[in-house]
């Protein structure tokens, strides 16, 4: 319950905080403040359309979240799923393109598990060679997605390119049986918003089952992890790969459930907000929803927060700048939290 009330305690800072930093920023910008957050508002909830397109926005990066959380809550810190969403959604697409004509049951499982297995192979080379090389994560992932940027470009110009006369690089139309069902008639929103579910789900058991605590303890102690049974590649390779097929899924569902095509552009910074959110989350599943929630509100709302008072839609990026900074802040201290709790267990269990 104790945790339960931090947690609530911390969102609703994030959202003070939130509030707070869009107001400063209209203010400094010249325009009413109260007319702003009204503009804000009505981007994010003025219609049942934009209610939608809120929830659209939200889907991709809390699944990516999700499945980042596991290597968060063991000290491992991957940021590749920029990159392996991007060959997620290449995967999915080259494979809904070659089985053309099948079964629209058939297509979906083939587009998840495309977009699934593209995710899991992007991220294997870094978690490789973190985990036996030492390699950081960090560096790696990052080469590695602008690796994937600039092969995404390449097959679009190549073998997955369209075949009629475009000005910007795009794959073939997916045919309709490979496209997620809509969920609400006249929007965007589709069926793929079950995989957060699902995800939260998933996620809400790992952290309460003794492997998950034993991963949560590799990331202060991993002596006392491996007397566990959590040897440090295992942990490794584990929740990387986990991470992988999170972005991969989020990849197809972007291809798949929204565009149809595919574009240079698929990824458009969903990887690195996903890794965000499961900061601002505390790397819980309730959390993470609402902290997803939060940064979709940012981005659709901008939108109608510049036509309202001209303000810049790019606001929403400085305030998600302002939120990283207070989730690296969560992370330094829960790290500090998890290793004076695990260096005082002896002292409790003697007592």
């Amino acid at each position: 319950m104790v945790g339960g009330l931090k947690q609530g305690l911390w969102l609703a800072f994030v959202l003070a905080s939130m509030v707070l930093a869009i107001l400063f920023l209209i203010v400094l910008a010249g325009a009413n403040p109260l007319q702003a957050l009204r503009g804000l508002f009505d981007g994010a909830f003025g219609d049942r359309y934009a209610v939608a397109e809120t929830f659209v926005q939200a889907v991709p990066i809390a699944i990516i979240a999700l499945g980042v959380a596991p290597a968060l809550r063991a000290g491992i810190f991957p940021v590749g799923s920029e990159g392996q969403l991007a060959i997620g959604a290449v995967a999915a697409t080259a494979a809904l393109l070659t089985v053309r004509g099948v079964p629209a049951s058939v297509a979906l499982v083939t587009g998840c598990l495309a977009g699934i297995l593209g995710g899991i192979a992007w991220a294997f080379i870094p978690a490789l060679l973190r985990a036996h090389l030492r390699v950081n994560e960090i560096l790696s992932t990052l080469l590695m997605n602008y690796l994937a940027a600039n092969l995404v470009l390449w097959l679009l110009r190549t073998v997955l390119g369209t075949h009629e006369e475009v000005a910007t690089p795009r794959s073939d139309r997916l045919p309709i049986e490979a496209l997620v069902p809509k969920l609400v008639g006249g929007t965007r929103l589709h069926w793929g918003i079950l995989a957060v579910l699902i995800g939260s789900l998933a996620l809400a058991y790992w952290i309460r089952s003794v492997r998950g605590l034993g991963y949560d303890v590799f990331a202060s102690h991993r002596d006392l992890a491996a007397r566990m049974g959590v040897r440090e590649s295992t942990a490794v390779m584990t929740t990387m790969l986990v991470s992988g097929a999170a972005a991969g899924l989020a990849g197809w569902l972007q291809v798949a459930g929204l565009q149809g095509i595919l574009y240079p552009s698929v990824a458009g910074g969903l990887g690195f907000t996903g890794v965000l959110v499961a900061l601002l989350g505390g790397l819980k599943p309730l959390g993470i929803v609402v902290a997803s929630f939060v940064m979709a509100t940012l981005a659709t709302g901008s939108s109608g927060l510049q036509t309202d008072t001209g303000v810049p839609a790019s606001i929403a990026v400085i305030t998600q700048g302002v939120l990283l900074f207070g989730a690296a802040l969560l992370f330094a201290a829960r790290q500090r939290r998890a290793r004076t709790a695990i260096s005082e267990l002896p002292v409790q269990l003697a007592k």
